[in-house]
């Protein structure tokens, strides 16, 4: 009788764990994994996809005059991170900027810690053991749906200019976006640092139906073509250098989530303030052993731009608008989930969505970053770089294998010099440097 009770015993907490399991776990479609990007990383990277809770246990949370929070949590996980949120009174969905809580490195980052690095995809495409990107859907109600593919590195190396590093930070969140219509992709977004820009799905290179992202050397940026990018940052041209180096498959390695901005979060760990994120929106994932708090932390994900008494700092020409090192980015939740168009909205911009890919430049063979002496081999398979011309989107039938890769290594083991840099883009930089020394001495 009593080993019957407690087995309908049993059976009945079974029933209801599956019950609860069915309503706070969500459903991922299957079209967002069949269509999910393949990632190239540059045949000179070293700063690789990296696991997101080992970013935790390698910092500890700061406020803003890098004192260390201790009031926090004991033991930083991904579980319990949002618990952050109500420290410093001033942390809120609608402005990120606010919240004073820096994820701060436990060690000097400018003697390059080894965690900084991350992990090389292998042979199968995987950060093997490292889960170093989310996926999370967002459904319009119309047969509209938005995937984002969240890439995360512990490390962003800046851009050289003149023999100077520029724009360092701890931390790095990359994205890209696809818009399914009727399950259908119909465009992509290429988040590129400050900005971005907007394809036609059918625009796109792709293997087996899956797009290819250029991912940029050092600062991580996403592309859809090989070669180089010229952007501007505080006045200066740099440029993004992508190459079909180590290819990575982030769906092998991701946290899979639904977002609803309309619901409010439910499951919070104790000692959490709900109420800080009441109102943004709330995410659901797809297995119950996944953890969530860690997508509603509004602060940085690494550290503070350091002052310019900080001697590893470098105030580039004394301007103030360029530096070596900056602040870490925040989170995936200051991404514009619930964005209308595909691009997300800036005062500045327009949304333009093009069905060409632009022409593909000359791959530049001199631009490398610094590579620890005991860095393992990488996997490559260098596809159109060296090449001109339009780019020509890839397609292969689906369920036809991606290429093979073959191993090879970092091709070199420093960093750029000021003679690497001097493309026309960086011959015009020199000149305004030198105007803008001049005037300077003159007043």
């Amino acid at each position: 009788m009593r080993s019957s009770l407690i087995s309908k015993t049993s059976l009945l907490l079974a029933v209801v764990t599956t019950q609860t399991l069915a309503q706070t776990t969500a459903t991922i479609p299957q079209y967002v994994r069949d269509y999910a990007p393949f990632v190239y990383l540059d045949i000179h990277e070293v700063y690789f996809p990296s696991d997101i809770q080992a970013q935790l246990q390698n910092t500890y949370p700061a406020s803003q005059d890098f004192s260390a929070i201790t009031n926090g949590p004991s033991n930083l996980s991904l579980d319990n991170l949002a618990q952050l949120d109500a420290i410093p009174g001033n942390c809120t969905h609608s402005n990120f900027d606010s919240c004073d809580v820096y994820l701060t490195s436990k060690a000097n980052v400018s003697t390059n810690p080894a965690w900084l690095y991350g992990i090389p995809p292998s042979r199968t495409y995987s950060t093997t053991e490292a889960t170093s990107a989310a996926i999370i859907t967002y459904d319009h109600g119309d047969g509209t749906v938005d995937a984002f593919y969240m890439y995360f590195y512990a490390f962003n190396y800046g851009d050289v200019v003149l023999g100077q590093v520029l724009g360092n930070h701890v931390g790095d969140w990359e994205h890209t976006m696809l818009r399914f219509v009727n399950g259908e992709p119909t465009a992509m977004w290429f988040s590129i640092h400050d900005y971005g820009e907007c394809y036609t799905y059918d625009a796109v290179s792709k293997y087996g139906g899956r797009p290819i992202v250029y991912s940029a050397l050092g600062s991580h940026g996403n592309h859809p073509t090989p070669g180089t990018y010229t952007r501007n940052i505080g006045g200066l041209n740099v440029d993004d250098t992508m190459s079909a180096g180590a290819l990575w498959d982030p769906t092998q390695d991701a946290y899979y989530y639904s977002y609803n901005p309309a619901s409010s979060p439910t499951g919070q760990p104790a000692g959490s303030d709900t109420s800080i994120i009441a109102g943004g929106g709330a995410f659901t994932p797809a297995s119950a052993d996944t953890p969530t708090s860690w997508l509603y932390f509004l602060g940085r994900w690494g550290d503070q731009q350091y002052p310019d008494s900080d001697p590893r700092q470098v105030n580039f020409l004394g301007l103030n608008k360029t530096y070596e090192w900056v602040t870490g980015p925040t989170g995936p939740w200051d991404k514009q989930l619930s964005r209308a168009d595909v691009c997300p909205s800036a005062a500045s911009s327009i949304c333009v969505t093009t069905s060409t890919l632009p022409a593909i430049s000359r791959m530049s063979t001199t631009s490398v970053i610094s590579v620890p002496t005991s860095f393992p081999g990488l996997v490559t398979n260098a596809l159109g770089a060296g090449t001109t011309g339009p780019a020509t989107a890839v397609s292969v039938t689906p369920g036809t294998a991606i290429p093979p890769s073959a191993t090879g290594s970092p091709q070199a083991t420093g960093k750029p010099s000021a003679g690497d840099a001097l493309k026309p883009s960086k011959i015009i930089d020199l000149v305004v440097l030198w105007v803008v020394g001049s005037c300077l001495f003159t007043f």
